[in-house]
């Protein structure tokens, strides 16, 4: 298998942390929706005349107010659970890209490869790497403003219109729906990010020259994708990924290293006997307590 392959399986591994990690996440967007929904019912409930909303302007400031109470919590709410689940996932896919992404490249080889231990202020360096300016727990609170404004105007609306109350919890089921796949997109996005950044630092220790763009071709691949696959850059100039792609990349940056190739490989640390012991590369975790990393 070459060794584009094997990054490839390496990067569909990564992407398994967010769903594994996400549920928790998932299960609270559920549950906030539900709280709010709940509470614009119960608020509603009086002021519905023949299956439509009727309410005074006065009243509808009231009601409004205590929308924003039960709003404001339940964001809050989920953007601290938001945060903490990214952060988690963001520092599990730093640490296994960086070790797994060396773990690929020496198995290729025939001498082990210098790579130092991923120190805890490289990894959080990677992880809060800011893009455009921001950083992912600034574009989380943003998401989750969004979500206030939205949900707020929507039943702003539909009390100043007299909207069928049916109507309208649709809009706000939607308008959660929105907001959760929009909190995965992120995750995922900050995950191609990180993952690539940390396969950078093992590439830059390498001393790599050439990187090869590797676009997955199908029916869904972007017109940038296509246009930059196969394409060779010299390493550190090439394209970031998903910064100067897209969101939703799939593509990978490869190196060029010549003879790669998966094998049973020696140490070069001799053991106590004086001899340098084989490796078995198909074992991930043999090999990190070789590397004591």
């Amino acid at each position: 298998m070459q060794l584009n392959k094997y990054l490839q399986l390496l990067r569909t591994l990564i992407e398994q942390l967010v769903t594994e990690n996400i549920n928790e996440l998932l299960k609270l967007f559920k549950s906030s929706f539900g709280i709010v929904q709940k509470d614009i019912n119960s608020m509603l409930l009086s002021y519905i005349v023949d299956g439509k909303l009727s309410v005074s302007k006065k009243q509808r400031y009231k009601l409004l107010k205590k929308l924003d109470k039960t709003l404001l919590k339940q964001v809050k709410e989920l953007g601290k659970k938001d945060i903490e689940v990214t952060t988690k996932i963001l520092n599990e896919t730093a640490s296994e890209s960086y070790y797994r992404t060396a773990f690929i490249m020496e198995s290729g080889q025939d001498k082990p490869i210098d790579v130092k231990p991923l120190k805890s202020n490289e990894m959080k360096a990677i992880v809060n790497t800011p893009v455009k300016e921001e950083m992912f727990s600034d574009r989380i609170w943003k998401n989750k403003k969004k979500l206030v404004k939205q949900v707020r105007y929507s039943v702003e609306q539909a009390l100043i219109n007299g909207t069928d109350p049916k109507k309208l919890a649709k809009e706000v089921k939607r308008i959660f729906g929105v907001s959760t796949y929009e909190s995965e997109r992120l995750i995922f996005n900050e995950v191609a990010r990180v993952h690539k950044q940390a396969q950078d630092q093992v590439y830059e220790q390498m001393k790599v020259k050439k990187v090869m763009f590797d676009a997955t071709l199908d029916k869904k691949t972007s017109k940038y994708c296509r246009e930059h696959d196969g394409r060779i850059y010299e390493f550190g100039k090439h394209p970031n990924i998903p910064e100067d792609s897209h969101v939703g990349c799939r593509s990978d940056i490869i190196p060029v290293v010549d003879g790669w190739k998966p094998t049973v490989q020696k140490e070069n640390i001799k053991n106590e006997d004086r001899v340098k012991p084989l490796i078995n590369y198909s074992n991930y975790e043999e090999w990190l307590k070789h590397k004591r990393f």
